[in-house]
């Protein structure tokens, strides 16, 4: 009885959840609120995204976007529409939107670092050559 109950109360509870599960990391500069602010009016409602992480410099703009598990098999189609979304919304910059699981990852680590721009801006020129590789 007391097992049912628990496990009742567990669904009730995760089925009150609002759906909000979009995760946002960018780096840490006055300069790109802006920036940042067009890209969650663009992300906010999308039901396919999981996770964002953004770079910004003056000229790039890194965006890795981790889909849910139920839209991985039409990622490559949501990645196109999202890249010709973000150089609508970013017009100055040269954007990268990638779904890629090593591209997110690395940015992550290089959203962490307190890095300048013009070393963000190599980091993120060597992680575009590496979004061109195939393996």
């Amino acid at each position: 009885m007391k097992k049912g109950l628990l496990l009742l109360l567990a669904l009730l509870l995760v089925g009150c959840n609002n759906g909000k599960t979009a995760y946002f990391t960018t780096n840490d500069d006055d300069m790109y609120k802006t920036q940042r602010q067009d890209l969650e009016q663009i992300i906010k409602n999308d039901p396919h995204i999981k996770k964002v992480t953004a770079l910004f410099t003056k000229d790039a703009a890194l965006i890795g976007i981790e889909v849910k598990p139920l839209s991985k098999w039409k990622k490559k189609k949501y990645e196109k529409e999202w890249q010709k979304k973000m150089e609508k919304a970013l017009p100055e910059q040269t954007v990268l939107v990638s779904t890629d699981l090593k591209i997110i990852w690395e940015a992550e680590k290089l959203a962490k670092k307190k890095l300048d721009d013009e070393k963000l801006k190599k980091e993120i020129t060597k992680l575009k050559d590496l979004s061109k590789e195939e393996t």
